[in-house]
């Protein structure tokens, strides 16, 4: 597959964010062995150190230290609707929602840090009802949601990838630019435009809508980061492959520098990062390179993606 190449010798990263889930617990669905194709070019990205942590932030950001990240490659959009409907079409898994018989969604109106299950939702229609805001779920280049770690898994290894470790997504969605809270600095709008989709208003209740979005926006809605990477942060929580700990940085930290980190063998939830539509100064504040989010691997959310790595 053709990917564009980037130089770098140093990134950057910090993390945070919590995210209340379901205790959906089922056994994934094993998909056939049937070739995807990839609906997406991936980058290629050099490796390099990657400085993340930081001081006065959330415990588990701490403490700042740096890590090597070696040469990887990674999808430059999230992963769509369109071509996660394919990989369903092509070898019959039934997604974390579909065998549990609901998804988890917020909706406008609600109160701030409200979910609710919703009977029947999916991937394929992830909403309680259709209106004009919710149909932009439908959009075929829209990220696809409601996937759960393991349905996200599933289909990365049907394109013989995989989800990208939590080091590696924090090395290229920061594009070698460090200390600031989004790839271009430190402010969501650049240019009086914002390049990120969250959530703005005083609560739940209402969205202003200034970033021109409700719900979730298409998948190069706005512009890459410096590696033509779309929607480093914002849009949807990206699922990474490591197991979650608050006390990861730490333990790195005192081995000095780890080279390709994996974070904990084991635990009982996996990191989720950059944040989301949901996230705005109302809630969690999730949106950027800092906050580290957490979920149940079972979990299909409304507000979760992902994309693949190799």
């Amino acid at each position: 597959m053709t990917g564009l190449a980037v130089r770098a010798t140093r990134g950057y990263a910090v993390l945070s964010v919590t995210l209340g889930l379901s205790s959906c617990s089922t056994s994934p669905t094993t998909p056939l062995a049937v070739p995807v194709a990839p609906e997406t070019a991936m980058v290629a990205v050099h490796g390099g150190l990657l400085t993340r942590g930081r001081a006065g932030g959330r415990h588990d950001e701490a403490p700042r230290h740096e890590v090597w990240v070696s040469d990887f490659r990674v999808d430059a959009t999230l992963v769509t609707r369109a071509a996660f409907a394919d990989f369903v079409r092509r070898t019959g898994y039934v997604t974390t929602a579909e065998r549990i018989g609901f998804g988890m969604g917020a909706t406008e109106g609600m109160d701030d840090w409200a979910w609710e299950r919703m009977p029947g939702a999916s991937y394929s229609e992830p909403f309680r009802e259709r209106d004009k805001d919710s149909s932009a779920y439908l959009a075929p280049d829209a990220p696809a949601v409601m996937v759960s770690w393991d349905d996200a898994s599933a289909y990365c290894k049907a394109r013989g990838a995989r989800l990208p470790t939590e080091a590696e997504w924090e090395y290229a969605m920061r594009a070698g630019r460090m200390d600031a809270r989004y790839p271009w600095g430190d402010d969501p709008a650049e240019g009086g435009k914002y390049r990120v989709n969250f959530w703005q208003g005083d609560s739940h209740h209402k969205n202003d809508r200034d970033d021109g979005f409700v719900y979730v926006s298409p998948v190069r809605a706005f512009p890459p980061n410096a590696w033509g990477l779309f929607d480093p942060v914002g849009n949807v929580w990206q699922w990474t492959a490591d197991w979650y700990s608050e006390t990861t940085y730490a333990q790195a930290a005192a081995r000095g520098v780890v080279r390709d980190p994996t974070g904990p063998d084991h635990g009982v939830m996996r990191v989720l990062r950059g944040g989301s539509w949901w996230c705005g100064a109302c809630v969690c504040e999730g949106n950027g390179l800092y906050y580290r989010g957490k979920t149940l691997p079972t979990a299909p959310y409304d507000n979760i993606g992902f994309r693949c790595a190799r």
